[in-house]
Protein backbone atom coordinates (compact mmCIF):
# COMPACT_ATOMS: atom_id res chain seq x y z
CA UNK A 1 0.00 0.00 0.00
CA UNK A 2 1.61 3.40 -0.80
CA UNK A 3 0.68 7.17 -1.67
CA UNK A 4 2.02 8.78 -4.05
CA UNK A 5 -0.17 12.10 -4.19
CA UNK A 6 1.40 15.57 -6.11
CA UNK A 7 4.79 16.27 -5.20
CA UNK A 8 5.60 19.68 -4.12
CA UNK A 9 9.38 21.16 -3.46
CA UNK A 10 9.66 20.68 0.43
CA UNK A 11 7.95 17.65 0.57
CA UNK A 12 9.51 14.09 1.61
CA UNK A 13 8.85 10.70 1.48
CA UNK A 14 8.09 8.74 4.70
CA UNK A 15 7.65 4.87 5.41
CA UNK A 16 5.03 3.80 7.30
CA UNK A 17 3.03 1.13 9.27
CA UNK A 18 -0.03 0.31 10.50
CA UNK A 19 -3.45 -1.41 9.92
CA UNK A 20 -6.51 -1.08 7.92
CA UNK A 21 -10.40 -1.24 8.83
CA UNK A 22 -10.35 -5.09 9.30
CA UNK A 23 -7.02 -5.10 11.23
CA UNK A 24 -4.49 -6.56 8.57
CA UNK A 25 -1.21 -4.99 8.80
CA UNK A 26 -0.29 -2.87 6.06
CA UNK A 27 3.05 -0.59 4.85
CA UNK A 28 4.33 1.28 2.45
CA UNK A 29 5.39 4.87 1.61
CA UNK A 30 3.85 8.32 1.52
CA UNK A 31 5.17 11.94 0.74
CA UNK A 32 3.92 14.47 2.91
CA UNK A 33 5.40 18.07 4.35
CA UNK A 34 5.78 16.51 7.62
CA UNK A 35 5.48 13.55 10.46
CA UNK A 36 2.01 15.26 11.17
CA UNK A 37 0.60 15.66 7.48
CA UNK A 38 2.03 12.22 6.81
CA UNK A 39 -0.36 11.06 10.05
CA UNK A 40 -2.81 13.26 8.82
CA UNK A 41 -2.84 12.00 5.41
CA UNK A 42 -2.65 8.38 6.00
CA UNK A 43 -5.58 8.97 8.90
CA UNK A 44 -8.23 10.12 6.18
CA UNK A 45 -7.44 7.37 4.17
CA UNK A 46 -8.26 4.65 6.89
CA UNK A 47 -5.23 3.44 8.23
CA UNK A 48 -4.93 3.15 12.28
CA UNK A 49 -1.97 2.33 14.38
CA UNK A 50 0.63 4.66 12.73
CA UNK A 51 4.29 4.38 13.02
CA UNK A 52 6.15 6.41 10.75
CA UNK A 53 10.18 6.08 10.11
CA UNK A 54 12.41 9.04 9.10
CA UNK A 55 12.01 11.45 6.58
CA UNK A 56 13.71 10.45 2.49
CA UNK A 57 14.07 13.43 -0.02
CA UNK A 58 12.90 12.54 -3.17
CA UNK A 59 10.92 10.15 -4.92
CA UNK A 60 11.29 6.93 -4.61
CA UNK A 61 12.74 6.09 -7.94
CA UNK A 62 15.09 9.36 -7.24
CA UNK A 63 16.22 7.65 -3.77
CA UNK A 64 17.15 4.55 -5.52
CA UNK A 65 19.11 6.51 -8.46
CA UNK A 66 21.06 7.98 -6.39
CA UNK A 67 22.05 5.37 -3.48
CA UNK A 68 23.30 3.28 -6.71
CA UNK A 69 25.29 6.52 -8.22
CA UNK A 70 28.75 7.60 -6.71
CA UNK A 71 28.55 10.48 -5.13
CA UNK A 72 24.77 10.37 -4.32
CA UNK A 73 24.03 12.00 -7.34
CA UNK A 74 22.36 10.60 -10.76
CA UNK A 75 24.25 10.15 -13.57
CA UNK A 76 24.27 8.47 -17.36
CA UNK A 77 26.87 7.12 -19.40
CA UNK A 78 28.34 9.18 -22.81
CA UNK A 79 25.66 6.04 -24.42
CA UNK A 80 23.02 7.71 -23.10
CA UNK A 81 23.98 11.22 -23.02
CA UNK A 82 24.34 10.96 -26.99
CA UNK A 83 21.02 8.95 -27.25
CA UNK A 84 19.65 11.58 -25.22
CA UNK A 85 21.01 14.75 -26.85
CA UNK A 86 20.55 13.28 -30.47
CA UNK A 87 16.51 12.50 -29.24
CA UNK A 88 16.26 16.26 -27.58
CA UNK A 89 17.54 17.18 -31.44
CA UNK A 90 15.24 15.70 -33.34
CA UNK A 91 12.73 17.29 -31.37
CA UNK A 92 13.65 20.81 -31.09
CA UNK A 93 14.19 20.38 -35.21
CA UNK A 94 10.66 19.74 -35.75
CA UNK A 95 9.62 22.99 -33.80
CA UNK A 96 8.69 21.13 -29.78
CA UNK A 97 9.51 24.01 -26.95
CA UNK A 98 12.24 23.11 -24.69
CA UNK A 99 10.45 22.08 -21.64
CA UNK A 100 7.65 20.27 -24.03
CA UNK A 101 10.77 18.06 -25.23
CA UNK A 102 11.79 17.08 -21.96
CA UNK A 103 8.20 16.55 -20.97
CA UNK A 104 8.68 13.98 -23.88
CA UNK A 105 11.77 12.64 -23.23
CA UNK A 106 11.16 12.15 -19.54
CA UNK A 107 7.95 9.39 -20.00
CA UNK A 108 10.47 7.78 -21.45
CA UNK A 109 13.69 8.09 -20.32
CA UNK A 110 15.65 5.54 -17.95
CA UNK A 111 15.36 5.95 -14.05
CA UNK A 112 18.30 8.07 -14.26
CA UNK A 113 17.91 10.46 -16.92
CA UNK A 114 14.38 11.24 -15.47
CA UNK A 115 15.44 12.34 -12.35
CA UNK A 116 17.74 14.60 -14.12
CA UNK A 117 15.54 15.80 -16.23
CA UNK A 118 12.90 16.75 -13.76
CA UNK A 119 15.72 18.43 -12.19
CA UNK A 120 16.01 20.69 -15.38
CA UNK A 121 12.39 21.34 -15.95
CA UNK A 122 12.62 22.90 -12.07
CA UNK A 123 15.15 24.72 -12.61
CA UNK A 124 13.96 25.90 -16.19
CA UNK A 125 10.19 26.87 -14.36
CA UNK A 126 12.55 29.25 -12.00
CA UNK A 127 13.82 30.65 -15.02
CA UNK A 128 17.19 29.46 -16.36
CA UNK A 129 17.99 28.77 -19.40
CA UNK A 130 18.80 25.75 -20.76
CA UNK A 131 23.14 25.80 -20.21
CA UNK A 132 22.91 26.90 -16.44
CA UNK A 133 19.92 24.11 -15.84
CA UNK A 134 22.32 21.54 -17.21
CA UNK A 135 25.32 23.06 -15.16
CA UNK A 136 23.63 21.80 -12.47
CA UNK A 137 24.40 18.40 -13.37
CA UNK A 138 28.30 18.70 -14.01
CA UNK A 139 28.91 15.22 -13.36
CA UNK A 140 27.03 14.32 -16.41
CA UNK A 141 27.01 17.25 -18.79
CA UNK A 142 30.69 18.53 -19.40
CA UNK A 143 32.34 21.86 -20.01
CA UNK A 144 32.53 21.17 -23.96
CA UNK A 145 28.73 20.46 -23.70
CA UNK A 146 27.73 23.27 -21.60
CA UNK A 147 29.67 26.06 -23.31
CA UNK A 148 28.25 24.28 -26.93
CA UNK A 149 24.74 24.40 -25.48
CA UNK A 150 25.38 28.51 -23.82
CA UNK A 151 26.74 29.59 -27.12
CA UNK A 152 24.16 28.30 -29.43
CA UNK A 153 20.70 28.48 -27.13
CA UNK A 154 20.30 32.48 -27.64
CA UNK A 155 20.43 32.10 -31.70
CA UNK A 156 18.21 28.93 -31.84
CA UNK A 157 20.59 26.59 -33.31
CA UNK A 158 20.16 24.08 -30.44
CA UNK A 159 18.76 21.28 -32.62
CA UNK A 160 21.85 21.47 -35.32
CA UNK A 161 24.30 21.91 -32.23
CA UNK A 162 23.26 18.78 -30.46
CA UNK A 163 22.83 16.95 -33.41
CA UNK A 164 26.74 17.38 -33.71
CA UNK A 165 27.57 16.50 -30.09
CA UNK A 166 25.83 13.35 -30.22
CA UNK A 167 27.36 12.48 -33.69
CA UNK A 168 30.78 13.32 -31.91
CA UNK A 169 29.84 11.38 -28.96
CA UNK A 170 28.83 7.92 -31.29
CA UNK A 171 31.94 8.53 -33.23
CA UNK A 172 34.06 8.17 -30.39
CA UNK A 173 32.34 5.88 -28.73
CA UNK A 174 32.34 3.45 -31.75
CA UNK A 175 35.80 4.00 -32.14
CA UNK A 176 36.58 3.22 -28.38
CA UNK A 177 35.19 0.13 -28.64
CA UNK A 178 36.83 -0.97 -31.90
CA UNK A 179 39.75 -0.41 -30.20
CA UNK A 180 38.48 -2.52 -26.79
CA UNK A 181 37.07 -5.66 -29.39
CA UNK A 182 40.74 -5.29 -30.92
CA UNK A 183 42.30 -5.95 -27.73
CA UNK A 184 40.67 -8.72 -26.57
CA UNK A 185 41.67 -12.17 -27.66
CA UNK A 186 45.34 -11.01 -26.99
CA UNK A 187 43.79 -10.12 -23.07
CA UNK A 188 41.59 -13.57 -23.32
CA UNK A 189 45.20 -15.46 -24.35
CA UNK A 190 47.13 -13.90 -21.52
CA UNK A 191 44.22 -14.79 -18.97
CA UNK A 192 43.78 -18.50 -20.07
CA UNK A 193 48.11 -18.98 -20.04
CA UNK A 194 47.78 -17.09 -16.57
CA UNK A 195 44.98 -19.47 -15.21
CA UNK A 196 46.34 -22.76 -16.62
CA UNK A 197 49.64 -21.94 -15.16
CA UNK A 198 48.31 -21.67 -11.81
CA UNK A 199 46.39 -24.88 -11.81
CA UNK A 200 49.05 -26.77 -13.26
CA UNK A 201 51.20 -25.46 -10.26
CA UNK A 202 48.80 -25.32 -7.90
CA UNK A 203 46.90 -28.68 -8.62
CA UNK A 204 48.51 -30.78 -10.97
CA UNK A 205 51.93 -30.87 -10.17
CA UNK A 206 51.71 -31.58 -6.30
CA UNK A 207 50.76 -34.98 -7.44
CA UNK A 208 52.92 -35.45 -9.82
CA UNK A 209 55.82 -34.68 -6.43
CA UNK A 210 54.21 -37.10 -4.03
CA UNK A 211 54.13 -40.02 -6.92
CA UNK A 212 58.07 -38.52 -7.66
CA UNK A 213 59.14 -38.93 -3.96
CA UNK A 214 57.90 -42.20 -3.45
CA UNK A 215 60.43 -43.14 -6.31
CA UNK A 216 63.52 -41.80 -4.52
CA UNK A 217 65.56 -41.14 -7.61
CA UNK A 218 67.02 -38.57 -8.76
CA UNK A 219 64.68 -35.72 -10.80
CA UNK A 220 65.39 -33.49 -14.08
CA UNK A 221 66.72 -30.42 -12.91
CA UNK A 222 63.79 -28.91 -14.72
CA UNK A 223 61.35 -31.15 -12.97
CA UNK A 224 63.01 -29.95 -9.53
CA UNK A 225 63.19 -26.48 -10.38
CA UNK A 226 59.17 -27.05 -11.48
CA UNK A 227 58.49 -28.98 -8.01
CA UNK A 228 60.52 -25.86 -5.87
CA UNK A 229 57.90 -23.54 -7.86
CA UNK A 230 54.99 -25.29 -7.02
CA UNK A 231 55.55 -25.97 -3.70
CA UNK A 232 56.19 -22.06 -3.07
CA UNK A 233 53.03 -21.64 -4.86
CA UNK A 234 51.07 -23.83 -2.37
CA UNK A 235 52.73 -22.70 0.93
CA UNK A 236 53.25 -18.61 0.16
CA UNK A 237 50.82 -18.16 -2.44
CA UNK A 238 48.22 -16.52 -0.94
CA UNK A 239 50.71 -14.55 0.64
CA UNK A 240 51.85 -12.99 -3.03
CA UNK A 241 48.12 -12.89 -3.97
CA UNK A 242 47.87 -11.01 -1.02
CA UNK A 243 51.01 -8.63 -1.95
CA UNK A 244 49.87 -8.27 -5.61
CA UNK A 245 46.50 -7.18 -4.81
CA UNK A 246 48.04 -4.56 -1.86
CA UNK A 247 50.07 -3.44 -4.74
CA UNK A 248 47.72 -2.56 -7.24
CA UNK A 249 45.61 -1.27 -4.81
CA UNK A 250 48.52 1.34 -3.88
CA UNK A 251 49.38 2.01 -7.87
CA UNK A 252 45.78 2.92 -8.70
CA UNK A 253 45.50 5.11 -5.76
CA UNK A 254 48.72 6.57 -6.50
CA UNK A 255 47.79 6.92 -9.91
CA UNK A 256 43.99 8.44 -9.23
CA UNK A 257 45.47 10.62 -6.36
CA UNK A 258 48.52 11.76 -6.99
CA UNK A 259 49.29 14.50 -9.95
CA UNK A 260 53.46 13.61 -9.66
CA UNK A 261 52.49 9.79 -10.25
CA UNK A 262 49.90 10.43 -13.13
CA UNK A 263 52.07 12.71 -14.88
CA UNK A 264 54.95 10.64 -14.39
CA UNK A 265 52.94 7.24 -15.53
CA UNK A 266 51.55 9.55 -18.83
CA UNK A 267 54.95 10.36 -19.72
CA UNK A 268 56.43 7.38 -20.01
CA UNK A 269 53.33 5.93 -22.10
CA UNK A 270 54.26 8.57 -24.45
CA UNK A 271 57.93 8.43 -24.73
CA UNK A 272 57.71 3.68 -25.07
CA UNK A 273 58.34 2.81 -28.47
CA UNK A 274 54.99 1.29 -29.79
CA UNK A 275 52.69 2.62 -27.01
CA UNK A 276 53.61 6.59 -27.19
CA UNK A 277 52.28 6.24 -30.60
CA UNK A 278 49.36 4.80 -29.77
CA UNK A 279 48.42 6.95 -27.00
CA UNK A 280 49.29 10.54 -29.22
CA UNK A 281 47.12 9.60 -31.94
CA UNK A 282 44.05 8.36 -29.42
CA UNK A 283 44.79 11.76 -27.66
CA UNK A 284 44.67 13.84 -31.11
CA UNK A 285 42.00 12.51 -32.01
CA UNK A 286 39.93 13.46 -29.16
CA UNK A 287 41.24 16.68 -28.64
CA UNK A 288 40.33 17.29 -32.40
CA UNK A 289 36.68 15.76 -32.00
CA UNK A 290 35.67 18.18 -29.65
CA UNK A 291 37.60 21.21 -30.89
CA UNK A 292 35.63 20.40 -33.78
CA UNK A 293 32.21 20.01 -32.68
CA UNK A 294 32.97 23.64 -30.31
CA UNK A 295 34.36 25.76 -32.83
CA UNK A 296 31.98 24.66 -35.43
CA UNK A 297 28.96 25.51 -32.93
CA UNK A 298 30.54 29.25 -32.49
CA UNK A 299 32.73 29.12 -29.13
CA UNK A 300 35.61 30.41 -29.36
CA UNK A 301 38.41 28.69 -29.34
CA UNK A 302 40.43 30.21 -26.27
CA UNK A 303 37.32 28.72 -24.54
CA UNK A 304 37.34 25.86 -26.58
CA UNK A 305 40.83 24.31 -25.67
CA UNK A 306 40.36 23.29 -22.14
CA UNK A 307 37.43 21.33 -22.51
CA UNK A 308 39.16 19.61 -25.98
CA UNK A 309 42.20 19.23 -23.01
CA UNK A 310 39.28 17.32 -20.53
CA UNK A 311 38.37 15.16 -23.44
CA UNK A 312 42.23 13.80 -23.60
CA UNK A 313 42.76 10.52 -21.35
CA UNK A 314 47.14 11.72 -20.92
CA UNK A 315 48.06 13.81 -18.40
CA UNK A 316 51.10 15.41 -20.48
CA UNK A 317 48.77 15.65 -23.63
CA UNK A 318 46.29 17.49 -21.29
CA UNK A 319 48.74 20.22 -19.90
CA UNK A 320 50.63 21.01 -22.91
CA UNK A 321 46.86 21.50 -24.17
CA UNK A 322 46.17 23.38 -21.53
CA UNK A 323 49.34 25.69 -22.01
CA UNK A 324 48.09 26.62 -25.51
CA UNK A 325 45.42 29.29 -24.08
CA UNK A 326 48.24 31.49 -22.85
CA UNK A 327 50.21 31.89 -26.13
CA UNK A 328 46.86 32.18 -28.09
CA UNK A 329 46.22 34.82 -25.47
CA UNK A 330 49.56 36.89 -26.30
CA UNK A 331 48.88 36.76 -29.90
CA UNK A 332 50.54 33.23 -31.51
CA UNK A 333 48.47 31.49 -33.88
CA UNK A 334 47.31 28.00 -32.99
CA UNK A 335 49.86 26.04 -34.96
CA UNK A 336 52.96 28.08 -33.71
CA UNK A 337 51.90 27.81 -30.20
CA UNK A 338 51.51 23.32 -31.03
CA UNK A 339 55.20 23.42 -32.76
CA UNK A 340 56.69 24.14 -29.25
CA UNK A 341 54.77 21.05 -27.61
CA UNK A 342 57.11 18.27 -28.90
CA UNK A 343 53.40 15.94 -28.21
CA UNK A 344 51.77 17.33 -31.05
CA UNK A 345 51.75 15.75 -34.35
CA UNK A 346 53.83 17.57 -37.10
CA UNK A 347 51.22 16.25 -39.67
CA UNK A 348 48.47 17.92 -37.28
CA UNK A 349 50.13 21.26 -37.31
CA UNK A 350 50.53 21.44 -41.08
CA UNK A 351 46.39 20.63 -41.06
CA UNK A 352 45.72 23.32 -38.49
CA UNK A 353 48.06 25.66 -40.37
CA UNK A 354 46.05 25.31 -43.75
CA UNK A 355 43.10 25.36 -41.55
CA UNK A 356 43.37 28.94 -40.36
CA UNK A 357 44.96 30.68 -43.50
CA UNK A 358 41.69 29.03 -45.26
CA UNK A 359 38.99 30.46 -42.56
CA UNK A 360 37.61 27.30 -42.36
CA UNK A 361 39.24 25.38 -39.10
CA UNK A 362 36.39 23.73 -37.43
CA UNK A 363 36.39 21.49 -41.18
CA UNK A 364 40.18 20.60 -40.79
CA UNK A 365 39.94 19.61 -37.28
CA UNK A 366 37.07 17.10 -38.23
CA UNK A 367 39.28 15.92 -41.04
CA UNK A 368 42.00 15.56 -38.45
CA UNK A 369 39.76 13.84 -36.17
CA UNK A 370 39.28 11.24 -38.69
CA UNK A 371 43.04 10.79 -40.41
CA UNK A 372 44.18 10.02 -36.73
CA UNK A 373 41.78 7.37 -36.07
CA UNK A 374 42.39 6.12 -39.37
CA UNK A 375 46.01 5.80 -38.52
CA UNK A 376 45.37 4.54 -35.14
CA UNK A 377 42.84 2.10 -36.28
CA UNK A 378 45.33 1.42 -38.96
CA UNK A 379 47.83 0.53 -36.53
CA UNK A 380 46.17 -1.69 -34.25
CA UNK A 381 45.05 -3.96 -37.11
CA UNK A 382 49.08 -4.05 -38.04
CA UNK A 383 50.14 -4.71 -34.53
CA UNK A 384 47.65 -7.54 -33.71
CA UNK A 385 49.06 -10.18 -36.08
CA UNK A 386 52.46 -9.76 -34.29
CA UNK A 387 50.66 -10.05 -30.85
CA UNK A 388 48.78 -13.13 -31.24
CA UNK A 389 51.50 -15.15 -32.89
CA UNK A 390 54.11 -14.11 -30.03
CA UNK A 391 51.14 -14.92 -27.23
CA UNK A 392 50.72 -18.42 -28.51
CA UNK A 393 54.06 -19.27 -28.16
CA UNK A 394 54.43 -17.92 -25.09
CA UNK A 395 51.70 -20.07 -24.09
CA UNK A 396 53.01 -23.42 -25.70
CA UNK A 397 56.05 -22.54 -23.80
CA UNK A 398 54.71 -22.01 -20.53
CA UNK A 399 52.39 -24.71 -20.23
CA UNK A 400 54.31 -27.20 -22.78
CA UNK A 401 57.25 -26.20 -20.18
CA UNK A 402 55.35 -27.67 -17.27
CA UNK A 403 53.63 -30.40 -18.98
CA UNK A 404 57.49 -31.61 -20.07
CA UNK A 405 58.46 -31.02 -16.40
CA UNK A 406 56.04 -33.42 -15.27
CA UNK A 407 55.87 -36.15 -17.51
CA UNK A 408 60.42 -36.30 -18.03
CA UNK A 409 60.36 -38.32 -14.97
CA UNK A 410 57.64 -40.95 -16.29
CA UNK A 411 59.53 -41.53 -19.40
CA UNK A 412 62.55 -42.18 -17.36
CA UNK A 413 60.76 -44.88 -15.55
CA UNK A 414 59.97 -46.70 -18.51
CA UNK A 415 62.74 -46.48 -20.19
CA UNK A 416 64.13 -48.18 -16.44
CA UNK A 417 61.62 -50.84 -16.83
CA UNK A 418 62.22 -51.60 -20.09
CA UNK A 419 65.95 -51.98 -19.79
Amino acid sequence: MSREPQRHRDDSWYRWHGTDGLGLPQHGRILASSYDHANELLAQSGVCNIVLKGSEHGSHTDLKVRWLAPGGTARINKKELAFFSRQLASLLTVGFPVMDALDTLEADSAPRLQVILRTVKASLGDGLNLGDALAKHSETFDGGYLALVRSVEAAGELGPALTALAESYERAQHFRRHIRQAFMQPGLILVTAAAATWMLLAFVMPEFAAMFAQQKRSLPEITQWVIQLSETIEHQGKWWLFGTLVTAMMGFWSYRYSAFVRLSLDGLVLRAPVAGNLSQCANTASMCRTLATTIGAGVAINNALPFAADACGNGVFRRAVNDLVSQLENGTRLHDAMADEPCFPKTLQRMIRLGEESGKLDHMLQQATEFHEEKLRRTVNNLLPLIEPLLMVLLGFVVGGLILAMYLPIFAMGDLFQS
